[in-house]
């Protein structure tokens, strides 16, 4: 079997596990735009592929894979979703599985505003978000909102473009300079971070939670795992919800009042290494989907306490030259 990573990035640990979930004589390959990925260098074979940006990308992606018989395909960046989602029966026409949500996922997660429609459509406990300054004010006058309120771009990702707002000036302002901007109730409380995954037909098969530690460039840095019943218990009414196929990364603040959900990523996310560590083993499930095994459902059985500290790792390239695709 052959795993494709695409947009390997600093991902090494996930090439790592995956090498781990697969036999003798199996590989895992990454793809990126940059020829300085950290992750290639535990990479079996490694290829540069234009930006996803790129009109280009996603033909020259299924030519390779068709070419070197890859039978899975993990994307692991937000844009590559957007576009390998509408993609995902030409690749199937020549049985390669990419890992990827339907369209109609992608573009809920991919936009936070349709993200809290869809929370109120199927009463998962979200803050309040409105779309103008003018709603937010009404809000703040009839006691639905409080300050501090947030301003974030309704498509932002690793946590950029966020201000917090203590008053209408600081509101206005922030407003005026976000991208595609949204307003959100400010909710107090521990940050928390699920990793879900579903299996091909979109049934829920593991709910692992974590306390976030600490962040770094919007990424989980380190992070202790919990089996707390309330918690597990709300990632699976996420997971009972979502049309998801693979992993999702998602991101709650636990309130006075409970859990409430921030954002969902449906692919890997930096986080993932503390439910590995924790018995979620992700990679394993999708080479089973791959075989046509059923994965076993573990809601809920991850190991407590289980602390993921990262560390930079110093790489010193031994590939010259890499081919492109």
């Amino acid at each position: 079997m052959r795993v494709l990573l695409s947009s390997v990035g600093r991902r090494g640990y996930l090439v790592k596990y995956f090498k781990q979930a697969l036999g003798a004589g199996d590989e895992v390959w990454g793809v990126d735009s940059s020829p300085y990925a950290p992750g290639f260098v535990y990479c079996d074979r490694r290829y540069i592929l234009p930006e996803v940006s790129n009109p280009a990308y996603c033909d020259k992606l299924l030519n390779l894979c068709k070419e070197n018989h890859i039978d899975i395909v993990i994307p692991l960046i937000d844009p590559e979703l957007n576009v390998l989602t509408h993609r995902q029966e030409d690749f199937a026409k020549s049985n390669i599985m990419v890992v990827v949500s339907p369209p109609a996922t992608i573009e809920m997660t991919f936009n936070k505003y349709l993200t809290w429609q869809w929370a109120q459509k199927n009463n998962i406990a979200m803050p309040l978000t409105v779309l103008t300054v003018e709603e937010a004010l009404d809000d703040i006058r009839a006691g639905r909102m409080k300050w501090p309120l947030v301003i974030k771009p309704r498509k932002g990702s690793a946590s950029s473009n966020i201000l917090y707002c203590y008053d209408e000036i600081q509101l206005r302002g922030a407003f005026d300079g976000c991208p595609e901007p949204m307003i959100q109730q400010f909710v107090e409380g521990p940050e928390y971070g699920y990793d879900l995954f579903a299996d091909g037909q979109f049934r829920p098969v593991s709910v692992f939670c974590k306390k976030k530690l600490t962040m770094r460039a919007g990424e989980t840095d380190k992070a202790i795992s919990t089996n707390e019943p309330a918690l597990i218990d709300f990632g699976k009414k996420l997971l009972d919800a979502m049309q998801l196929f693979g992993p999702a990364d998602v991101d709650v603040i636990l309130s006075s009042t409970g859990p409430q959900l921030l954002e969902i990523n449906p692919r890997f996310g930096g986080g993932y290494p503390c439910a590995h560590l924790a018995g979620a083993d992700f990679c394993k499930k999708l080479v089973d989907i791959r075989l046509g095994k059923t994965p076993v459902c573990d809601i809920g059985a991850g190991s407590e306490g289980i602390c993921m500290l990262k560390q930079d790792e110093i790489i010193r390239p031994d590939w010259n030259n890499l081919p492109k695709a």
